[in-house]
């Protein structure tokens, strides 16, 4: 179901929003679920991991510190992520292969993109509580993304149809 996050704001104003400025890079321009989280230090390892399980129309957000070194998704995570049933995926980095993403059914926000892929060491966190710039969010939590942002809510909103 579509849903605007300016009215999701306005009707729930004490939710927070997810505070970057995200560009909007999958098929999607609109999703939502619940939140899966992956700290992911230049390293899209466990990226690659979550992402090959069944994703249940959730939302897994990776948070990379907002680095711009390297891409902590690409083409073939995406088109996994989305053989997999997930909603979208929000990386607080970079991401690459932009021109094959744009056409994979998934909704995806990141910060933008680089070329560099991520060196595969196996570090970073599964399920762990992000802090992202004063948010908190844990897995559980549930999101709702469009071309506007990213609001966190505790539980599940029911949208109005």
């Amino acid at each position: 179901m579509r849903h605007s996050t300016p009215d999701l704001s306005d009707q729930y104003p004490e939710l927070q929003c997810l505070p970057y400025q995200f560009k909007s890079y999958g098929v999607r321009t609109s999703f939502s679920g619940p939140v899966e989280t992956i700290k992911a230090p230049n390293d899209n390892s466990k990226v690659k991991a979550v992402l090959a399980t069944p994703g249940e129309d959730r939302v897994l957000i990776v948070d990379g510190g907002g680095s711009t070194s390297v891409a902590l998704l690409g083409d073939q995570l995406a088109a996994n992520a989305h053989r997999n049933c997930w909603s979208g995926i929000i990386i607080i980095g970079c991401v690459r292969d932009v021109e094959i993403l744009e056409t994979i059914e998934i909704g995806i926000l990141a910060l933008g993109s680089v070329p560099k892929r991520s060196e595969k060491m196996g570090r970073g966190s599964i399920g762990e509580a992000l802090n992202l710039n004063g948010v908190s969010v844990k897995s559980g939590d549930w999101i709702y993304c469009d071309r506007n942002g990213a609001i966190i809510s505790k539980q599940e909103i029911k949208l109005k149809k």
